[in-house]
């Protein structure tokens, strides 16, 4: 589903920041380690904002991103956008499977100073100053263009448009008391294309949240193996998306990752709908559902190689569209941070 991402992990163990107090937790399950936590004040409460470590950095993605090539399997650079000023971008454009490239697009700028990159289908929406209900960037895909010369099957391969990227630190569970999430979004764009073959259970289009919970003890016969967790923000099938726990699986078109998915349904981060096209913000402590990610993963037979807690980091990241038939759908998102407590 997210081809070639796994590959931007494979790298060290990183050190986490001098400022982390590690506790050595020595339980090795889920749920043994979770009523640990809950003997710490701390994790049930909003965390002071001084104690936070921030895992993202250019959350205003100010500095531009590094554009990958849309051939699935690993991330091969084609270029860079880069709308205000020449820098080192932190973030990576993932845009598997598209028959376009946003590494040909080039910068329009408006009035208003917001800087367009557009290939064709997909749109990349840069925005200068940070002002209350503006966005900070907007994501868009117009998959009627994508799918003008025929619309995919059941096992095709789909487009993709997401921003990823490493984790600062990729903290250890075992080090760490809570992780809090916070995103404003919306949906101001969702257009569907009307054709006669369209099939209500696999056409859609997905704006979707993935953190990578991955083993990064190299001393381990598991290193580099991980699972998905997911936020699901939007899908054009459900007014509120359901949960979904399964394998990220192949097809004969499609290389799939195989690993574990774990995605809540959307009401747990949110009650509005996106459908609605209003701002929503998510502002939630995920630890515990991380938590309870890996022990789905390890009771549905993933991650087999080790239970202990402290092989496990966050290691990266990314957020986007993944879409299945022919919509064209925009995204604006603002105020985006996910930061670690490090336990005292």
């Amino acid at each position: 589903m997210r081809d070639g991402f796994a590959a931007l992990f494979q790298q060290d163990k990183p050190t986490f920041p001098d400022t982390f107090n590690p506790c050595y937790l020595t339980m090795n399950t889920v749920s043994k380690t979770v009523l640990c936590l809950l003997y710490f004040p701390a994790f049930l409460q909003s965390a002071e904002p001084e104690r936070r470590i921030a895992l993202l950095d250019d959350t205003r993605f100010r500095q531009g991103v590094v554009v990958h090539s849309p051939l699935p399997g690993k991330h091969v650079v084609e270029g860079k956008l880069t709308p205000f000023a020449e820098a080192e971008p932190k973030w990576n454009v993932a845009q598997w499977h598209s028959r376009f490239s946003l590494a040909n697009a080039q910068p329009e700028t408006s009035a208003a100073g917001v800087v367009r990159y557009f290939d064709g289908a997909k749109t990349l929406l840069f925005y200068p100053k940070s002002e209350k209900g503006q966005p900070d960037l907007a994501l868009g895909i117009d998959a009627t263009k994508e799918y003008a010369e025929k619309v995919p099957q059941p096992g095709d391969a789909w487009t993709h448009l997401l921003l990823e990227r490493k984790l600062i630190g990729m903290p250890v569970l075992t080090e760490i008391e809570s992780v809090h999430f916070r995103l404003r979004f919306r949906i101001p764009k969702q257009e569907r294309q009307a054709i006669s073959d369209w099939n209500e259970k696999y056409h859609t289009a997905q704006f979707l949240f993935y953190l990578t919970v991955q083993n990064r003890n190299r001393n381990n016969p598991g290193y580099g193996d991980y699972y998905w967790f997911g936020i699901p923000m939007y899908d054009a099938r459900y007014r509120h998306t359901p949960g979904h726990q399964a394998a990220d699986v192949s097809s004969e078109k499609k290389q799939g990752t195989g690993k574990f998915i774990f995605n809540l349904p959307g009401k747990e981060y949110f009650a509005e709908s996106s459908h609605d096209g209003e701002w929503i913000t998510i502002d939630k402590e995920i630890l515990l559902l991380i938590l309870q990610g890996l022990e789905s993963a390890w009771t549905r037979g993933y991650l087999q190689q080790s239970r202990d807690l402290s092989d496990y980091h966050l290691s990266g990241m990314n957020i986007g569209w993944e879409v299945t038939g022919p919509m064209n759908v925009m995204a604006e998102i603002a105020d985006f941070s996910i930061e670690a407590v490090p336990l005292k």
